[in-house]
């Protein structure tokens, strides 16, 4: 039985890889230097190049009315990613921060309230593990250290997402870079889309001998649709019922209601986990 949650917007109540930048930026600025003009673009670029991605995509929104038509969209953002990652690594913004510092940063960012974590997030995780349930954060941010140290490095979690290299550099995780990989043509490969996401979950679950057994899916944004509908049971952690990702879904023909009113169907909708009942708990109907 697993459990895969996202990170940014599904454990946390925002995106944080904001304030992961604003924290290398702080770090460079007590060594005497000044990157905030360069991330700044690094920024702008992003922006414009996913910009260019959505509006010049055909089929238009109101076409893609199948999974597969969303999906194919998600898929084609990945050179978009890789592009934006490419910037990153020349930027050298993370460049020497140890993975310690990235997790201590996680921890601190949490203590002051910078960052937030979803109401009743650590009780559900904890009483899921107490039923038997194996857990994963699968999330496409810049450093797991950092996720693992916001989470307050909940025991029997594991964490899998991309890392900072010494040098600065972002790198995949091992689960999609496996050693016999490294001596393929093919590029070392970062997470940062919904195959990506999609691709790792299920090389998860086959390496722990935990593939057709029940697995669930936690994700708030559209890198997490395809995990959200291979999963036996998906959730879409959301602020209000017309959030981005549920508006996709229902236009690509999900159902997806309220937990509340949740009976039959593979996909349903909380605002937190506290919203999510113990008793007669649903995923163990999975």
């Amino acid at each position: 039985m697993s459990i895969f949650l996202d990170f940014d917007g599904t454990i946390t109540a925002q995106d944080t890889v904001g304030e992961l930048a604003n924290f290398a930026l702080r770090v460079r600025a007590d060594e005497g230097v000044d990157l905030k003009n360069e991330w700044d673009n690094v920024v702008s670029a992003y922006v414009d190049d996913h910009s260019a991605h959505v509006d010049g995509y055909e089929p238009r929104p109101h076409a893609r009315s199948l999974p597969e038509h969303e999906i194919e969209f998600l898929r084609q953002m990945k050179t978009v990613e890789t592009r934006s990652l490419g910037r990153i690594n020349e930027c050298r913004l993370f460049r020497g921060i140890s993975p310690a510092a990235f997790r201590e940063a996680g921890k601190d960012l949490v203590r002051k309230g910078t960052i937030r974590l979803r109401p009743g997030f650590k009780r559900f995780v904890e009483q899921r593990r107490r039923e038997g349930w194996r857990i994963w954060v699968l999330s496409v941010n810049w450093s797991s250290a950092f996720i693992e140290g916001a989470c307050g490095e909940l025991e029997g979690v594991k964490v899998i997402a991309n890392d900072v290299q010494e040098d600065g550099s972002i790198a995949g995780p091992p689960v999609l870079n496996p050693p016999d990989a490294s001596s393929s043509e093919e590029e070392p490969r970062n997470l940062t889309n919904s195959r990506d996401k999609l691709d790792a979950m299920e090389a998860v679950l086959a390496d722990e001998g935990l593939a057709g057994k029940p697995s669930v899916y936690f994700g708030d944004s559209t890198t997490d649709l395809e995990c959200l509908l291979a999963a036996d049971l998906g959730f879409v952690i959301a602020d209000r019922e017309d959030s981005s990702l549920l508006a996709t879904l229902r236009r690509v023909g999900k159902e997806v209601p309220h937990i509340r009113d949740h009976t039959t169907s593979k996909l349903a909708w909380a605002e937190s986990y506290e919203d999510i009942p113990d008793d007669k708990f649903i995923l163990s109907q999975t």
